[in-house]
């Protein structure tokens, strides 16, 4: 039985309709003394001991994840689901693994092989962990300190078994798990992790959210007010909680105190290896329940259920804020409150460097970046820094391979959701960008901005040989050929050779007598798209106007070649004599001079 909203699975239909009760925040059991709810029926069971005065110690609770139960024998059935099955076994002695990939590594004891040395001593060791704990010896590092007194430790197993010690100064014991605390209200508390009780509810009309300590209501209000109140001290990011700041500064130091098992990579957070042991194990815990496909990571799914299956997550969806200008609507009120200003018009952020002025504060901390320089987000592969997480996550698959977004159409793969939405516009026929001055169409923005230089007159890009400007990139890359004479290209009917792949295609229609591009009006034939657009300019009487003069023009190419009258510009030069022309016909005609004395 498989959630359809996280695609979490569970043995029992009962257990997937209790689940699904955190999705709907549904709370069907009520306390018939103070009226509160739940949406468990144990967790009320639990509840109404508050009011009968009963104690806590008896009741069977799983020391693994604090659930309770009535009996003993439904607490050993439950512990099995965090047994899991261990279907690998070793060749050798016969042990068992949950994963294949373990056996690879446990069966170092048996060869020998102990790939990991250390650099000080020189000391072999079968995993990056072991050899990891032996460098702390060398270095004196002990990580794990104790609250209490202070005391260090290598190993976090050792600081839980060294707590004990201080047994007598905590005398108030959990019974579930044998934590102590120094005070019966902090034991109270505590309590709540193993009884599901929840007494701190968001007062947000719509939310209506529950948790066991007024700390973690407090963090969560600020998923409604917007307010992160943790800023980065190198970049300038704000976050909503401590903890998540000293993730992030680790992207500045460089940390990396968690290695991973199998190889020797290290990540600055626990989520991140968890996510990377993945590629080793093959684990993929995230499946559609439409389709069955399985995910190694969670958004993955979620991409996959929006573009796939939007039918299912619009029957789950959990946005609660609408909008009242549009059919939008958002998960919380600071996301509302963000989304409003798109109907306003309000920019209440600006740059302390320029006078741009921005609707969310991060996009501003992004924008100064291009002011600073700052590129806070480091590559670990290669060393490359950006001043977007989004950008290093999308280039950081470059060296993984990973294509998460995938075409419905052809099953082409891509690393960012954009280039997804670029591509499938090549079989939508969809083009989104008009050109204000010519009312021409375009399937891309940047296409579109190449184009408004022909109106503009702008050419960014010259060479440094000649001087010559040109529109695109490309354009002045091929015009280098010119001056190298490199033609990499060759016609395989004739064997002549060509600057440009684009200009040797072209060639090759001259042996097959192939014109491809037809007029929808006349029904003439043309062998280059380029000569088809400017025919279609006879029929709909369009002309290029000479900003100098009143002449104009059915072709681009004669305007160019007129404008250069009003400039004087001669750019085809002869290599023999060294006199310049205007068009490249008339250097032709005058080489032929040359060829005659």
């Amino acid at each position: 039985y498989h959630c359809s909203v996280c695609s979490k699975e569970f043995p029992h239909a009962y257990k997937l309709e209790r689940h699904q009760l955190i999705h709907t925040g549904e709370r069907p059991y009520s306390c018939s003394v103070c009226g509160r709810r739940f949406n468990q029926k144990g967790n009320l069971k639990t509840h109404y001991k508050v009011h009968l005065g009963e104690s806590s110690a008896a009741l069977t609770f799983c020391r693994r994840c604090g659930v309770q139960f009535a009996d003993k024998e439904k607490l050993e059935e439950h512990m099995k689901t965090h047994i899991k099955e261990k279907r690998y076994s070793c060749p050798d002695c016969g042990k068992k693994f949950i994963n294949e990939s373990y056996i690879q590594v446990h069966q170092r004891i048996h060869t020998g092989e102990k790939p990991f040395l250390c650099s000080k001593c020189g000391r072999g060791f079968h995993t990056a962990s072991s050899l990891k704990l032996h460098e702390m010896r060398h270095s004196g590092e002990r990580p794990y300190a104790c609250s209490l007194c202070g005391k260090t430790f290598r190993i976090n197993s050792y600081l839980t078994a060294h707590y004990q010690t201080h047994i007598k100064d905590r005398p108030f014991v959990c019974s579930v798990c044998g934590k102590g605390y120094s005070r019966a209200e902090e034991l109270k508390v505590h309590h709540r992790l193993h009884t599901g009780e929840r007494p701190y509810e968001c007062g947000q009309c719509v939310c209506g959210k529950d948790f066991p300590y007024a700390s973690k209501l407090q963090r969560h209000l600020r998923t409604h007010s917007g307010e992160r109140p943790f800023p980065c001290s190198v970049c300038e990011k704000r976050f909503p909680e401590k903890g998540l700041l000293m993730i992030h500064e680790r992207v500045h130091t460089g940390e990396k105190p968690f290695p991973c098992t199998f190889c020797e990579k290290r990540f600055a957070s626990q989520g991140e290896l968890r996510l990377h042991r993945r590629t080793h194990t093959g684990e993929r815990p995230y499946r559609c329940s439409t389709c069955l496909k399985s995910f190694s990571r969670h958004w993955h799914l979620k991409t996959h259920l929006e573009a796939m299956h939007s039918e299912v997550v619009a029957g789950f969806s959990r946005k609660k804020f609408p909008c009242a200008d549009c059919d939008k609507s958002c998960n919380s009120a600071a996301e509302l409150r963000d989304h409003q200003r798109t109907h306003t018009g309000e920019r209440p952020y600006q740059c302390s460097y320029c006078d741009k002025r921005f609707a969310l504060s991060g996009t501003l901390v992004r924008h100064e970046r291009l002011h600073t320089g700052i590129t806070p987000y480091h590559c670990s592969d290669c060393g490359k820094t950006f001043a977007q997480q989004w950008t290093l996550t999308t280039h950081m698959r470059t060296h993984t391979g990973e294509k998460p977004y995938s075409c419905t159409q052809c099953d082409k793969a891509f690393v960012a959701p954009g280039e997804l939405r670029r591509h499938t516009r090549i079989h939508t026929g969809e083009k989104p960008y008009t050109c204000a001055g010519c009312g021409r169409h375009f399937s891309l923005a940047g296409t579109l901005r190449i184009h408004m230089r022909i109106h503009s007159g702008e050419k960014p890009f010259q060479c440094g040989l000649c001087g010559k400007q040109f529109t695109q990139k490309g354009q002045l890359k091929g015009h280098l050929k010119v001056h190298t004479g490199e033609k990499p290209f060759s016609c395989p009917d004739c064997g002549k050779s060509f600057a440009h792949s684009g200009a040797m295609n072209r060639h090759r229609l001259t042996h097959t007598g192939e014109r491809p591009y037809h007029c929808s009006v006349c029904g003439r034939s043309f062998n280059q798209s380029g000569r088809l657009r400017e025919h279609e300019k006879i029929h709909s009487g369009e002309k290029y106007d000479c900003p100098e003069c009143e002449k104009s023009f059915t072709r681009a190419s004669s305007l160019k070649n007129h404008f250069r009258l009003h400039t004087g510009e001669r750019p085809y030069g002869c290599d023999v004599c060294g006199r310049g022309f205007s068009r490249s016909q008339s250097l032709r005609l005058h080489k032929r001079k040359h060829l005659l004395v």
